[in-house]
């Protein structure tokens, strides 16, 4: 009986396969091009007035590329990093074993299923409870074919790849030119043309550490300010429209004279906010030759001006977790920010999705989405940072026996996660569930088709984009000291990136 019932449940899942996604089916890879030469970008989906399409075409639907493979009943592992013990937003698709009427529970329940049903497997989450660090090099290092896949968050899988424990992306059976992978991830962290790890609609975790805006609706109408909905549509979303939103909001609630959470502010945000607002504006710390190698750029006159706007704002108006609250407000932790936003004191919250299960299911205030602004209006589109510590991956270690076996099953997850994972999210998780109106789903269109990952706080080159970080909690940035006293670890650790990845390639 039971068995019957799987069966039926594989059939009415089939069933699913086919509906045509709605607002949400524009895909990650629909923007390529590099920000730092924004405007002659061939790979945008802009209007002609320079904005993105609200209304992106409907997704051409295309057919599977794989024959069905049996793999005979084997147990197909994972090797799952871990997060910090007080975070409970690990991957727990694999440890799903019934649906329970939550959608996305359910909807990763039946993409799993379909799977193991097709292809006569039987899903394995090995969680890395003491480090996926340790695990990959014992697992690399004696040879032997341990895991299927890994999914590392971006930052491990960065020093994966600089170790050569993966396998060349460009060297696996996946079908990476295909919707359900993200191509920007391929193209912004290549190598010489290597590139060793993956991420699209395998699994939610690469949406949740996308780099946004949220906005507070009741302070905004408060204080008689203009819809950031109606400025991203006119064009009008821009750093400098920003700034002037942002001044004017601090009020000193609590009247003790100093800045602290009980306080209202402009921005509420944290110091990592910062490379995704340099990547907003169109411009990179590190981009790349016409032999796909890569270049420091991060001592541009045009990065220092966006930092001199950044702190125009963030001196006066803006709450810092780090800055104002770490080490300074009892019970401070690491979650402040969630204490002066979804209390309805602060205009502005850069945050990801993954901050709306975690800290704002409660909110008594409505709040919208928008992208992370542009530099002016000239820009073609928006850039929205991957975040490397909050972001995963997947990558295929150097050890796996049977690489094509490995990447039909890949390829077919990102595919049925298409189709099934991808809704329950982005349609109904996020646009119906967490957000409060259908122009934040409008939103997260623009910001889900705009990733950029930007090599410098990919690989955390010469530790420059951490020094800026430092820096701005000081209310100061003098961008050309902090090149020249990092440019000798910059230059060194760059030689060595390419090293390593030529080194893998032998």
């Amino acid at each position: 009986m039971k068995k019957a019932i799987k069966i039926i449940s594989v059939i009415l899942i089939l069933s699913m396969v086919f509906i045509t996604l709605s607002c949400g089916s524009n895909s990650s890879d629909s923007n390529g091009g590099n920000p730092t030469s924004d405007i002659a970008n061939s790979g945008d989906v802009s209007s002609g007035d320079g904005t993105q399409d609200d209304e992106p075409a409907a997704e051409i639907e295309i057919p599977f590329p794989h024959e069905t493979i049996n793999l005979g009943g084997a147990i197909f592992k994972i090797l799952i990093d871990k997060q910090w013990s007080g975070n409970s937003l690990d991957i727990e698709d694999y440890d799903i074993e019934e649906m329970n009427g939550e959608v996305l529970n359910d909807a990763i329940y039946q993409r799993n299923l379909i799977i193991e049903e097709t292809y006569n497997l039987k899903f394995e989450g090995i969680h890395a409870d003491d480090s996926v660090e340790a695990a990959m090099n014992k697992t690399i290092k004696a040879g032997m074919d341990e895991y299927d896949a890994v999914a590392p968050r971006l930052m491990k899988a960065a020093v994966f790849a600089a170790k050569g424990y993966g396998i060349n992306m460009y060297d696996t059976y996946l079908s990476l030119d295909a919707p359900w992978w993200d191509q920007n991830i391929l193209k912004d962290t290549s190598i010489g043309g290597a590139a060793y790890f993956i991420s699209g609609d395998i699994f939610i975790k690469h949406y949740d550490g996308i780099a946004l805006l949220m906005f507070n609706k009741k302070l905004l109408t408060d204080l008689g300010l203009e819809s950031p909905y109606i400025l991203v549509n006119e064009n009008k979303w821009t750093m400098d429209k920003f700034n002037e939103m942002v001044k004017g909001v601090y009020l000193d609630l609590d009247q003790d004279g100093k800045h602290n959470r009980y306080d209202r502010y402009g921005f509420v945000t944290q110091v990592d906010y910062l490379p995704s607002f340099v990547n907003g504006s169109g411009e990179l710390f590190i981009t790349k030759d016409k032999d796909d190698l890569p270049v420091f750029t991060g001592n541009s006159e045009k990065i220092s001006n966006i930092l001199d706007k950044m702190l125009d704002a963030y001196v006066p108006d803006t709450y810092d977790m780090h800055r104002d609250a770490y080490g300074k407000e009892n019970g401070s932790g690491q979650l402040v920010q969630f204490w002066v936003f979804p209390e309805g004191r602060s205009l502005f919250y850069w945050a990801f999705p993954r901050y709306m299960d975690l800290g704002l299911r409660d909110m008594e205030d409505d709040f919208g989405i928008v992208p992370i602004p542009k530099w002016d209006s000239n820009q073609s589109r928006y850039y929205a940072t991957v975040n490397n510590w909050h972001s995963y991956t997947y990558m295929l270690p150097v050890t796996v026996g049977d690489v094509e076996r490995n990447s039909i099953i890949l390829d077919a997850m990102a595919y049925h996660g298409r189709k099934i994972i991808r809704p329950a999210y982005y349609d109904v998780c996020l646009q119906r569930k967490y957000t409060r109106d259908e122009d934040s789903a409008a939103m997260l269109d623009i910001i889900f088709s705009s990733t950029v990952y930007d090599i410098a706080t990919v690989y955390t080159i010469g530790g420059f984009v951490d020094a800026l970080c430092d820096n701005i909690q000081k209310g100061q940035i003098n961008l050309t000291s902090i090149y020249e006293k990092q440019v000798g670890k910059i230059d060194k650790e760059i030689d060595k990136l390419i090293q390593n990845f030529e080194d893998a390639k032998n």
